[in-house]
């Protein structure tokens, strides 16, 4: 058999769709996870082929509406992202018997889809990981989830919910499916080497970390912890961090992701309202501010009934879109920088020696780490 696809996601749907388990994930010379067919166990039955959504075209829809939210609960809204709609929907969903899928560190900082039934386990979900998630068993979960009648929350990028719903084949009442603006992942082996040498320049161990840390309010500064102590910068002086938001460490297929467009994939569609001081001003918080899209009837009935929980203001898809690119169209790749950003990610001392040291961060970046989140909004508001 040929290659599934030419532009694999990772999101495993084949793999768990194949009966004769002849597919399995495995890591590329960049550490981004690949579908591959052994050979001696495929039958040809070509069914991962036909499934798998980069080859069929997975119904999608334009939103319905648009708003600008920010959760009441000042507790939850800190530790998400922008303005906690994820968080709002999920916690509510919970409390009412259902379970909810989205991303997690394990302890060897995988990124991996992960269940959680209690408000406890909700929490490691909050927030954003800016490098490709592991789908793992998931979506044979939500199955079995959705057959026993269970509530199911589903969130992810716009292509694995693409994966779920190539793998589940029919939709289900019980399902939510929450998709997230995306710029496009990087790979899980670059993210593991950056949390190894941020271990070695602290002289100890990372044991948290979190792009998305509101200490300054929000925005793109992040923090880790090593030892008893937290560390806390800007975006603009991390090599990882500032190179992933340049767009250079994508996925190939991210930059001609079928997601990338305003027919959106799930349900409901979620990020940050960036603009939201140009668009709305008199709407703009420090504390954060989500663009919450929603796609579907069901969308509309869940927002409806959730939708108390937030401050709210409606908006429109041109407004979101004019600084959310991606709602549009995928990242545009940059041949020079792309061709070659990986080259030796699998030598001993590559991060330090080749990653970091090749970055080097422009006195404004430096100025702009500094500078706490809510000045440089108050500057553009001005």
């Amino acid at each position: 058999m040929e290659k599934i696809t030419e532009l694999c996601t990772g999101c495993r749907a084949c793999e768990q769709l194949c009966g004769k388990k002849a597919i399995s994930m495995v890591e590329n010379q960049e550490g981004f996870l690949t579908a591959v067919v052994n050979q001696d166990l495929c039958v040809d039955c070509g069914l991962c082929k036909k499934r798998c959504p980069q080859n069929a075209e997975i119904v999608k829809l334009p939103a319905k509406k648009v708003f600008a939210a920010r959760l009441k609960d000042d507790k939850i809204l800190y530790k998400s992202a922008s303005g906690g709609a994820f968080a709002g929907i999920a916690k509510a969903w919970i409390e009412e018997g259902g379970v909810v899928f989205g991303v997690a560190y394990d302890k060897d900082w995988n990124a991996k889809h992960m269940c959680a039934s209690s408000l406890a386990e909700l929490e490691p979900i909050l927030s954003s990981k800016y490098v490709q998630a592991d789908t793992c068993q998931s979506y044979n979960e939500v199955k079995q989830y959705l057959n026993d009648g269970k509530k199911v929350l589903f969130s992810g990028t716009g292509c694995q919910i693409g994966g779920l719903k190539a793998f589940l084949k029919k939709d289900y009442a019980n399902l939510l499916t929450v998709d997230l603006i995306c710029h496009g992942v990087a790979s899980p082996l670059l993210f593991k080497k950056y949390i190894e040498w941020l271990g070695f320049q602290s002289g100890s161990p990372i044991l948290e970390y979190d792009f998305r840390d509101k200490r300054n309010g929000w925005g793109l500064g992040y923090k880790y912890k090593y030892k008893y102590k937290y560390k806390y910068k800007s975006c603009t002086v991390d090599p990882y961090f500032f190179r992933f938001l340049e767009g250079y460490t994508y996925r190939e297929s991210c930059f001609r992701c079928h997601y990338c467009k305003p027919d959106r994939a799930g349900d409901i569609t979620i990020g940050d309202y960036w603009g939201i001081e140009k668009e709305h001003p008199a709407f703009f918080n420090t504390k954060g501010v989500s663009c919450v899209l929603v796609n579907t009837d069901k969308g509309e009935e869940v927002w409806n009934k959730y939708g108390g929980q937030f401050y709210t203001l409606e908006s429109t898809f041109d407004q979101v879109a004019r600084h959310n690119g991606n709602l549009l169209h995928p990242t545009v790749r940059n041949n020079r920088v792309r061709e070659h950003i990986y080259d030796g990610i699998r030598e001993p001392g590559w991060f330090g020696n080749v990653f970091a040291a090749s970055f080097h961060p422009s006195w404004k970046a430096r100025v702009k780490n500094i500078v706490p989140s809510w000045v440089k909004y108050w500057i553009k508001k001005l």
